[in-house]
């Protein structure tokens, strides 16, 4: 399985307050989840100190209040019935702009938002959370989450290029800043998260220029 560096964790170890090896929630107080080595893939995290074939996957810990409420998800999965533990929490997004990117000019950018909270962090997640959540038996829930696509522009001149009031050359600002408007009708405070940040992941970014950490909303 090719996983990229970037996402790539090996020789991790957890104490049993991360993960588990069935979708059944462990109960409060009473037992604790997968305890032991564990790696991460492009798949998700999976037991061992790194992936073979016996790696079995590791679902994020649930837990109850209750054993009657475990019970209940184990026959509503019995069912086939959804509960909202079946659902998967937002992972956020490293951000690795790749040779093609700027070759292309620009890449993607995958965020979403609480729809119950116009208030609500906005997060970035990638490619995989996003196409999950448009599917109904997978991902996030698709009932709790709204989710944009920013095409965002990496290469040009910092500012546009006008030729008689007309853009004749669009810059990475100015459009990331159009795009980003756009988009505010989907997510509310999408533009107020990115003031000054549409320079992100360009020649033009200061931050990037001064380290290598990647900033989230």
């Amino acid at each position: 399985m090719y996983t990229p560096s970037y996402i790539k964790r090996e020789n991790q170890f957890t104490e049993g307050h991360e993960y588990m090896t069935s979708r059944t929630p462990v109960v409060k107080g009473e037992s604790v989840g997968y305890v032991g080595y564990y790696n991460i893939t492009s798949e998700g995290p999976f037991t061992g100190k790194v992936f073979t074939p016996k790696s079995k996957i590791l679902f994020s810990i649930k837990i109850t209040n209750t054993k009657e409420s475990s019970t209940y998800v184990e026959l509503a999965t019995a069912k086939g019935k959804k509960t909202d533990l079946d659902y998967a929490d937002p992972i956020l997004s490293i951000i690795e702009v790749t040779v093609e990117d700027k070759r292309r000019g620009y890449f993607l950018r995958y965020f979403i938002q609480q729809r119950n909270d116009v208030n609500g962090r906005i997060k970035e997640i990638d490619k995989k959370q996003h196409e999950d959540l448009l599917k109904t038996d997978k991902g996030m829930n698709p009932s709790f989450y709204k989710s944009v696509v920013l095409r965002w522009k990496i290469t040009g001149p910092r500012n546009d290029k006008l030729n008689r009031g007309i853009i004749s050359i669009a810059g990475i600002e100015d459009t990331n800043k159009r795009t980003v408007q756009q988009k505010e009708f989907s997510i509310k405070g999408l533009l107020r998260s990115f003031a000054n940040r549409f320079l992100e992941y360009s020649e033009y970014d200061p931050v990037r220029q001064n380290t290598n950490t990647d900033i989230k909303l």
